[in-house]
Formats: C-alpha cells, sequence, structure tokens
C-alpha cells in the first residue's frame, strides 16, 4: 500500500469520498501475450456478439443491388438508409433509458420479421420497403448503444479490435455474403435470391436475439451512475474470466468511478463544446466513409468487369467483396498494436493514388471502350476497395471513445445520420433511380481523390492516437481541434 500511495500521489483524483478502499488482493506480475489477454476478457466481446450479426444483416440489405424492375423509382433504394436514420434516433433517446439487452432482442425481432417478408412475398414493392425500413430501423437503434458498450465493457488493450470487427468488419462480411448469393443464386430458379437474404435475415435475427438474451451485459458505468455499485462490480466480475473479483477488477472499478466523476463535474452545455471538436471531424471521417464505398464504385466495376473479361465473370465480384472484407478485417486486428493512425494514414494516401490514377484512366474516353484499359482499372478498383476499408475502419474505434459521458449515444447517432444522409444524398441527385452514366465516373475519382488527401493530412493533423488510452485520455486528446500526437 506504501508503495501504491508513492505511484498515485501526483494523479488528481476525485474527492477521497468518492472512490472507496479495497482490500489489497494477489496481482500477477509478469506479462500476459495478446492469445491470453483476449481469452480471459473473451465475455467482453461475447456481449457485442449479437450487434455483430445485426450488423451483418445490415451490411446484406446496403450491399443489395436488387432486381431493376423494383428500383424504378428512388423511394425504395432510399428506404434502409431512411428506417436507419429513424431508428438511430430513437436508440440514442432510449439507450440509457430501457436495459440494452432488451433493446438488441428487440432490434433482433426486427430483422427476423424483416426476413419473413422478403420470403412472404418477394415480388411485392410495399413488402420490399416495409422490409428495407425494418431492418434500417433495427440497425439504427442497436448502432448508438453497441459503440457505448465496446467503450464502456472492453478493456483498453482490446477495445480497437473489437469495436473495428463489430462496426466495420461485421458490416463489410453482410456486403461480402450478399455479393457471393446474388450472383450465384440461379436467375431460373423458383426460389427467389431475394427469398434467399430472408432466410438469412430470419437466421441473424434469431441467433442474433438468443445471444443477446444469454451473453449482453449492461454497462458497468451506468450502474455506478444510478449508485448501484455492487451491481457495477458484479458486471466487471462477469466481463472477465474466470468470474471471480480480482485486483483487476477494483482497477476497472475505480477507472471508471473517476471517469464518471469528471462527467458529472461539468454540465451539459459543457460537455457538448467539449465533443464538439471530435463530432465535426467524426462526422467527416464517416461521411468519406460511405462516399468512398458508395454504389458508384460498384458501379465502375461492374462496368470495367463487362468492359474487360465479360458480364459472366462473377469471380470478380467474390474478389472485390472479400477484398473488402479482408481489408477490415486485417486492420482490426492491428489497431491496438500498431495504432489507429498508422492504417488512416497508408490507407488515405494509397486511396488517392488509386483514385487519381482511376480518374485519369477513364477522363479519356476512348479507354472506356478497351479491353485492355479496363482490365487495369478492374485490378485498380480491387485495390482501391481493400485500401478504402483499411483507411475507414479506424472510424469505428473512435465512435466508442471520443464522445464525453453526458453526450455519449447522441453524438454517435449524429455521425451515424451524416453517413446515411451521404448515401441518401448520392441517390437522390441522380436523374434515374438506381442508374448511373459512366462519364460521371471521372468527377467522382477525381473528388475521392481530393478528399482523400485531405484526410491524409488531417490523419496526420487533427486525429489523435489513442491506443491503449483510457476513455478519460481519449477525451482530452479528442479536446484538441489539432493534434500531432502520434
Amino acid at each position: 500500500m506504501r508503495n501504491q500511495s508513492k505511484t498515485n500521489e501526483n494523479v488528481n483524483y476525485p474527492p477521497r469520498s468518492a472512490v472507496p478502499t479495497f482490500p489489497a488482493l494477489p496481482r500477477a506480475e509478469e506479462p500476459e501475450g495478446w492469445l491470453r489477454t483476449n481469452q480471459k476478457n473473451k465475455p467482453q466481446s461475447n456481449s457485442s456478439a449479437a450487434a455483430t450479426l445485426l450488423f451483418i444483416s445490415g451490411g446484406m440489405f446496403l450491399g443489395d443491388p436488387g432486381k431493376d424492375v423494383y428500383f424504378t423509382n428512388k423511394h425504395l433504394p432510399l428506404s434502409w438508409f431512411i428506417g436507419a436514420i429513424i431508428g438511430v434516433i430513437v436508440g440514442a433517446i432510449i439507450c440509457n433509458r430501457i436495459p440494452k439487452k432488451l433493446i438488441t432482442c428487440f432490434a433482433s425481432l426486427l430483422v427476423t420479421i424483416s426476413g419473413i417478408l422478403l420470403i412472404a412475398d418477394p415480388r411485392s414493392l410495399n413488402a420490399l420497403l416495409a422490409a428495407r425500413y425494418i431492418n434500417g430501423c433495427a440497425l439504427g437503434l442497436v448502432f448508438p448503444l453497441t459503440f457505448v458498450l465496446v467503450g464502456e465493457q472492453v478493456v483498453k488493450s482490446l477495445r480497437g479490435m473489437t469495436a473495428a470487427m463489430v462496426g466495420s468488419m461485421c458490416f463489410q462480411l453482410g456486403i461480402f455474403l450478399q455479393i457471393i448469393y446474388s450472383y450465384m443464386w440461379p436467375k431460373d430458379s423458383s426460389f427467389d435470391g431475394t427469398q434467399m437474404m430472408g432466410i438469412l435475415s430470419i437466421l441473424w435475427g434469431f441467433i442474433s436475439f438468443i445471444l443477446a438474451f444469454i451473453l449482453q451485459l449492461e454497462s458497468p458505468i451506468l450502474y455506478l451512475s444510478r449508485g448501484q455499485e455492487e451491481m457495477a462490480i458484479d458486471i466487471l466480475r462477469r466481463l472477465q474470466r474466470p468470474f471471480t473479483v480480482t485486483h483487476e477488477t477494483y482497477e476497472q472499478l475505480i477507472e471508471h468511478k473517476h471517469y464518471l466523476a469528471e462527467s458529472k463535474e461539468i454540465t451539459l452545455r459543457q460537455s457538448v463544446i467539449i465533443g464538439l471538436p471530435a463530432l465535426v471531424k467524426i462526422s467527416f471521417y464517416r461521411a468519406f466513409s460511405a462516399i468512398s464505398c458508395c454504389f458508384y464504385t460498384y458501379f465502375a466495376f461492374s462496368y470495367a468487369t463487362s468492359i474487360a473479361i465479360g458480364q459472366d465473370a462473377i469471380w470478380t465480384y467474390y474478389v472485390y467483396g472479400c477484398l473488402a472484407w479482408v481489408g477490415s478485417m486485417i486492420v482490426s486486428f492491428t489497431l491496438d498494436s500498431k495504432g489507429r493512425k498508422t492504417p488512416m494514414i497508408v490507407g488515405f494516401f494509397v486511396c488517392s493514388c488509386l483514385t487519381f490514377a482511376l480518374a485519369g484512366i477513364l477522363h479519356d474516353k476512348r479507354n472506356l471502350k478497351n479491353t485492355e484499359t479496363m482490365t487495369i482499372v478492374l485490378l485498380l478498383l480491387m485495390a482501391y476497395q481493400f485500401f478504402a476499408t483499411i483507411s475507414t475502419a479506424s472510424s469505428s474505434v473512435y465512435l466508442s471513445e471520443a464522445f464525453p459521458l453526458p453526450v455519449k449515444q447522441y453524438f454517435i447517432a449524429i455521425a451515424f445520420i451524416v453517413e446515411m444522409s451521404v448515401h441518401i444524398l448520392i441517390i437522390a441527385i441522380r436523374s434515374e433511380p438506381w442508374r448511373f452514366n459512366v462519364y460521371d465516373l471521372p468527377a467522382y475519382f477525381y473528388t475521392v481523390g481530393g478528399l482523400s488527401i485531405l484526410f491524409f493530412f488531417l490523419t496526420i493533423v487533427a486525429l489523435p492516437e489513442t491506443k491503449k488510452d483510457t476513455l478519460r485520455e481519449c477525451l482530452v486528446k479528442f479536446r484538441k481541434f489539432i493534434n500531432y500526437q502520434y
């Protein structure tokens, strides 16, 4: 206890009455490897397991091109994004008012209902609209609470991997699965491909409901804010293996108490002002994520495939979807070791080079019908998709750690709304729904290239490195508009 007091004498803690004194417990001194740390803290990622399936389902709906006959108006392609915005608004409001387990279970039921609608009448426009609205609402409902729980439940050495796997890798996996069975499914089959998506949605919803009911735990900080310290200790105990109270349990409890005490010292207005720099940066970051991976890139890839190889070369689409998923998966496992900024810097730099190269090639109309040139475009688009997901995966991590406690779920919702609004604008400005003009691609890639360069410099100058930082340390870094720390 004497050594502990010496190491903590220079730290500004809340009043002694706010932090209890706990008995000394045995503590292992040898460092733990990644596998042992991950295994010990596995219940923390298990608590978000239900959300991962809901994100996969949302990715399937986002990546669903549908049939041309259905997309004769703009309402259908817009419906999923509008539903997601409605859901995230409701989800932010009820995040700390209703148990998060109940919200996730309800969202799982919504995903199941959307699947049932797709199976029941896949050729009905009203059924498709209802399914897309319901699935979007389900994802929006769980979006704020998922990143709140990841930030407040997962230890700092695993927070990056968990957040990126849920928010980026699982989303890309849903898009990849949608691409696989969309092109693999026989067109003359009596069982429609839309019905197959319905079956998968029912499966995701059913399993997600079970996982939420069994594995999802509440935030220990929420119990502390209500004065239920014993419940907070019990949650912390259940978030680690073995399920016993250890010295680390009390260390986490004390850190949560400091985090909560600092949050109570500022007013709601001060919380908004403190979180505004982070909100601006992350909102632009999420907007870029939407622009870089919107349907324009998919259209460019489809066009290049048809010219270079032929429309029947479905294996190229599998590679395209797989690269996006693999890119997000690789970076998910490096965010807690290499940091958040390194993948962004590499990804944005490479993306800027690739997009300017694509814009330059497509700007020359003679290249649009040249088989050899379109083969180069095809390879460049594959590489671009890979590095685009690498550059944007860190945005999910920042959502879990950037905002002050009183406004956290609301600011997460705002960043999500900005992202969805970009998708809506891209669809709304087209003269024909779900139609693209190949002559618009150079302007699109020039725009994405310029934004990639902008974010390359913003990553170096403005976005902080939060690897293995506590939530309190993250807030200090995000308060600044300029942050060179690496």
